[in-house]
């Protein structure tokens, strides 16, 4: 075995980082390795911690939640591995390699795609009877992956993958210029593609530091700055109604007394600051709060406009079953026919003309479609009286909209600058380009979906937490 470190020479004449050693056949290792799998895991553990404070702060019990946690993840990380490993060629490779996720090779669309399908499947069985709906555990959850992808990023480093285009001599001030710890490390040991150990060294891009330092930085607009957002373009509350909202930046009215002030139903009651002299005012939260978060239209009103949803649910029911019905009655009589020897072609035709004739049957088989019945649906009055003042605001959905959007455009973007093997469809980049385009535009109908078309057309009161939807 040639020493791959015997002709270069690190940055200032520097040995041979202590870290990374030859193994006792002679190969060498990065004794940090070990360091892979704490950040994976410190970045699962983040995001669980992450979206517990999301759900607390909306005060969504967190049962369902962890129950969710102990089914998505296991299967997370199962689908992590079969797809990072799919398509490896290394001679020692078997099958059911495939599922040694404690080994390098772990895809994060098939973490996702795995993790968050079984993820969907379990709150869409617990929905009905929460009474949360899957767009409010999304908006919770999908933004902190974001974090845990930063963190668990730092792991390739220390295993040596996640990297791009080799570097050249004379460019290699491109990586020179970071932590000894960092680019010392940013070369592979083993040809990425068939496994075998390497004899020369050749220093990369380090693709997961900009993955790692993008999703950060997104996070934290996605987090804390995206669901801000409304509360600068909307016409601010204390100029719509000035006795509703007393406040320093109302000029009109800043403090104002119990008997002037004017109230709205919420669903909880508003918290506001009192002087020496009993007048009331409000916190800038507080005031968003009472004019739209917490602000709950007039139930008779409500439960009208709902009754007129669950009435068009029923009557669609009530087709499909009269339809059913008709038709078994119909099957019946031919049957019959059949079993006493009467069945002609001709009464065939006289009894199928009798139901088509049908008025009930005619009627049902219009309006037996629930698929129909859902995309006509229409709930544009039910979202307009709760929110009375039209404020513009990203609805329930949109957050976990925007994570897919983004993710698919970074990914389309690094992996330009990584070999064919190491995409995520291996060697057919046009096959993996096409994948990520495809959870780009899935995205982006989502985000269409979730902002501009459900709210008015599928909104329903009675949802727990979903003021926005």
């Amino acid at each position: 075995m040639i020493n791959i470190f015997a002709s270069f020479q690190w940055k200032n004449g520097e040995e041979i980082p202590s870290d990374i050693f030859p193994k006792g056949d002679g190969r060498y290792s990065d004794s940090l390795s070990f360091l892979y799998s704490i950040f994976v895991l410190s970045g699962v553990i983040l995001v669980v911690v992450a979206s517990i404070i999301s759900l607390r702060l909306r005060k969504i019990p967190l049962k369902d939640f962890v129950n969710g946690i102990y089914i998505s993840i296991p299967v997370a990380v199962i689908g992590a591995s079969f797809f990072g490993k799919l398509g490896s060629t290394d001679e020692d490779w078997k099958i059911y390699r495939l599922f040694f996720f404690w080994e390098p090779g772990l895809s994060f669309f098939g973490g996702m795609l795995f993790g968050s399908t079984a993820a969907f499947i379990w709150f869409w069985h617990k929905k009905r009877v929460t009474k949360i709906s899957i767009w409010t555990y999304a908006d919770c959850i999908v933004p902190n992956i974001l974090l845990g992808q930063s963190v668990g990023r730092w792991g390739n480093l220390f295993n040596h993958e996640i990297m791009g285009k080799k570097i050249l001599d004379y460019n290699m001030g491109k990586i020179t210029w970071l932590p000894d710890f960092i680019w010392h490390r940013l070369f592979y040991f083993r040809n990425p593609q068939t496994g075998e150990e390497l004899n020369y060294l050749q220093f990369r891009e380090p693709l997961f530091l900009y993955e790692s330092f993008a999703t950060l930085i997104f996070w934290i607009i996605l987090v804390f700055i995206i669901p801000n957002i409304w509360k600068l373009v909307n016409k601010k509350p204390y100029k719509i109604d000035p006795y509703a909202f007393p406040c320093k930046k109302n000029k009109e009215v800043r403090w104002i007394s119990i008997d002037k002030l004017r109230e709205y139903q919420t669903q909880s009651p508003i918290l506001y600051l009192k002087n020496s002299k009993g007048e009331l005012s409000l916190k800038s939260n507080w005031m968003w709060r009472k004019a739209f978060t917490l602000y709950e239209a007039d139930y008779i009103s409500s439960q009208k406009l709902q009754k007129v949803i669950l009435d068009k649910k029923e009557n669609q029911l009530k087709a499909l079953n009269t339809y059913k019905k008709l038709k078994s009655n119909f099957k019946n009589k031919i049957k019959i026919m059949k079993e006493k020897k009467e069945y002609t072609k001709d009464k065939y035709t006289k009894e199928l003309s009798i139901l088509k004739s049908n008025q009930d049957f005619i009627y049902s088989k219009k309006n037996k479609s629930s698929f129909k019945e859902f995309i006509k649906r229409d709930s544009k009055e039910l979202y307009k009286i709760n929110n009375p003042n039209n404020y513009f605001i990203f609805h329930a959905g949109t957050y976990s909209s925007i994570y897919v959007i983004f993710i698919s455009v970074l990914r389309i973007i690094l992996d330009s600058f990584r070999d064919p093997y190491e995409l995520s469809v291996k060697m057919i980049p046009v096959l993996n380009y096409l994948s990520l385009i495809g959870i780009l535009v899935l995205g982006i109908v989502m985000f269409i979906s979730a902002q501009f078309i459900a709210p008015k057309k599928w909104r329903e009161s009675g949802w727990l937490y979903e003021k926005s939807y």
